[in-house]
């Protein structure tokens, strides 16, 4: 739906301004992992080999706006005789933006989807946009090897009535589905969450905005109780430098939780928020982000409260060569009972790029992710990697 919506804001702008490119890719990685089960105790570590062909859309519009739709699908054999049921395949596709793109110069759109299929919530940690501005906080629980679908988008929209006053309306929908195998009293359960919003912000200068902010949203949870929650809040941008950029919204949300098998009717209201101060320059992207939410995407039937916090850094390092550093840290809690979900997950990558080829780059990275659990649900789950790649690209106008 969101990559509709993109297309269409395409059709109806100038197509001569439209610049379209096909990106076609291919992966060829060999690495290293510690647990390649994802395994609470009993780890099997193996090296393996990875091959990912991919394919990416590429469109600039005039104001060097970029929207891009990337899909890949990735396969992987390890090499250790007790690992190779740990052989699997992931299905990744993503929506990225740039920026906004206009309908017409006082209305513009910006959206942003995903979507996972694997068996590994190691890998799919390591695949989720978690940073993303326009997606709504996602949950990185590590639910080891259980096949997992996981797919949201969102769009946010734009309207300048006037010079210094802008109002937005956002809707945005998110869905996990586990295979129906899951071992009995691993709580995972489908849940879909979808919601909404409306806000008005106010110049107040060149470098700031404020303005107000109101949104909701309704989860499900198969063979469970549904939830809402209502949030309201005042929100504000602030512009340090033409490279360094401050957007927050801070306010009181409430949720309340429909009965269902063995759960009553509760409610709770608490202060709520995010943020995110980023620099970008031509050599240098440093974004750091923090929330603290209520999220229905736990997969464990329950509705949590999630506190998020994550850096990422990327930059040149010398000529052909750079660099890239990030990492996040997220609690998840119960909302309505003490002992079910109790997850704290610290998940970090960081790798080196050399491209001394138009068509080819070379890469090393490492990732960690270290999760504890004393809940009822989730595993504490440890986990390490590294992996040497080679990979070729080109992109292709097309108009």
């Amino acid at each position: 739906m969101v990559s509709f919506l993109a297309l269409s804001v395409m059709t109806n702008a100038d197509a001569a301004g439209i610049r379209f490119d096909v990106i076609p890719s291919i992966r060829l990685q060999e690495g290293w992992r510690s647990n390649v089960y994802n395994s609470s105790n009993n780890e099997v570590s193996s090296f393996g080999t990875r091959v990912v062909p991919g394919l990416g859309l590429k469109l600039t519009a005039p104001d060097d706006v970029k929207l891009q739709l990337t899909g890949e699908y990735e396969k992987i054999w390890y090499y250790a005789p007790d690992a190779k049921n740990a052989d699997y395949g992931t299905w990744n596709f993503k929506v990225d933006s740039s920026g906004a793109w206009k309908f017409s110069p006082n209305f513009s759109m910006k959206p942003s989807a995903f979507y996972i299929n694997t068996i590994d919530s190691y890998r799919r940690v390591q695949l989720l946009p978690s940073d993303d501005p326009i997606l709504p906080p996602i949950t990185i629980t590590n639910y080891g090897n259980t096949k997992t679908q996981q797919f949201g988008g969102a769009a946010d929209f734009e309207y300048l009535p006037s010079p210094k006053v802008t109002l937005g309306v956002s809707g945005n929908y998110r869905e996990k589905r586990f295979s129906s195998d899951n071992v009995a009293g691993s709580g995972l359960t489908n849940d879909t969450q979808v919601g909404g919003g409306v806000s008005f912000s106010y110049l107040v200068s060149p470098r700031s905005k404020v303005g107000v902010v109101a949104s909701g949203s309704h989860q499900t949870f198969e063979n469970a109780g549904s939830s809402n929650v209502y949030q309201a809040g005042i929100k504000f941008d602030y512009r340090f430098s033409p490279q360094v950029h401050l957007d927050a919204t801070f306010g009181e949300s409430h949720i309340r939780q429909n009965s269902g098998p063995g759960k009553p009717d509760q409610s709770k209201s608490t202060p709520s928020g995010l943020f995110r101060i980023y620099y970008i320059s031509e050599a240098f992207l440093a974004n750091l982000y923090g929330s603290a939410v209520y999220s229905g995407g736990s997969g464990f039937g329950e509705t949590t409260r999630l506190y998020t916090t994550g850096l990422t850094l990327s930059g040149p390092l010398a000529i052909d060569v750079s660099w890239n550093l990030a990492g996040t840290y997220q609690v998840s809690r119960s909302v309505f009972t003490q002992n079910d979900v109790k997850i704290n997950t610290m998940h970090g990558t960081g790798g080196l790029k050399y491209q001394p080829w138009r068509l080819a780059y070379l890469y090393l990275t490492g990732t960690m992710n270290r999760q504890e659990s004393t809940g009822r649900y989730g595993s504490t789950i440890n986990n390490l990697s590294t992996v040497l790649g080679f990979t070729v690209t080109n992109s292709y106008n097309i108009f």
